[in-house]
């Protein structure tokens, strides 16, 4: 072998190096360009746990379906909206995965999504592992968004294996607003001071108070119309101030 040869050869994993890098910065660089830049990235995660009979499911089926036929909701998810879906008790099921809505007729799509949704069986109320799921799920959005929220509603309290304001503390300090609607029943009367306690946080953090599944349609449209029209404050990042929250009914 002369002596060029051999310098060639001594070259060429250098080269695969200097190709694989190029590589790497081609699909990172389009992999950006692929995230669709949006206004909020949304999941709104719901209880279907076992004090969530089949007249309550469908009540709350129903009212978030209801959110996307709103022409005010439609209208505000015209700089596009990204949104997903999980259902959670025991564990949590992607019932819906995430969707880009830009249009009246994308938001049309996704109402008449939700009501075929199948429910996801459950017993336990599962709240702070649902919320950590729900994170996760943030961080798999095929989007970029000015916010990233998680919707959370129910009945009851967490009874899940983590404190509820451990899993809350580790979503925000991930850049996520925790957003609560508790629906507040006989069997529960005090699950609004509870969740403006242990579950909501973040910047610019709401809770919306269902009083009775009667009241859920009403809520969360309030509470989702509120949430996406919200913008990210400029400056430094505040404190989580949960005690700060306005949980007061609209």
């Amino acid at each position: 072998m002369t002596r060029e040869s051999r310098q060639a050869r001594r070259r060429l994993p250098v080269a695969r190096r200097l190709l694989s890098a190029v590589a790497l910065a081609a699909l990172l660089a389009g992999t950006a360009a692929a995230a669709e830049r949006v206004t909020a990235a949304v999941v709104l995660a719901v209880d279907v746990s076992g004090s969530v009979d089949a007249a309550r499911y469908e009540v709350q089926r129903a009212g978030i379906a209801a959110v996307f036929t709103d022409p005010a909701i439609q209208q505000a998810a015209a700089g596009g909206l990204a949104v997903a879906v999980i259902e959670w008790s025991d564990g949590h099921a992607v019932v819906i995965p995430w969707t880009i809505l830009r249009s009246h007729e994308d938001a049309l799509a996704l109402a008449a999504r939700i009501r075929r949704i199948k429910r996801t069986p459950g017993v336990s109320t599962e709240l702070s592992l649902a919320m950590l799921a729900a994170a996760d799920l943030l961080d798999q959005c095929p989007c970029a968004p000015d916010q990233r929220v998680i919707d959370i509603s129910g009945d009851g309290p967490n009874n899940g294996p983590v404190s509820t304001w451990i899993a809350r503390d580790q979503v925000v300090a991930r850049g996520i607003t925790v957003n609560g609607l508790p629906i507040v029943t006989p069997a529960e009367p005090d699950l609004a001071d509870w969740y403006a306690r242990e579950v909501v946080g973040g910047e610019g953090a709401i809770l919306e108070v269902a009083q009775g599944f009667e009241d859920f349609a009403r809520a969360m449209r309030q509470k989702f119309a509120r949430e996406i029209s919200a913008r990210p404050a400029s400056g430094p990042e505040r404190p989580v101030l949960t005690n700060a929250v306005d949980w007061r009914v609209r």
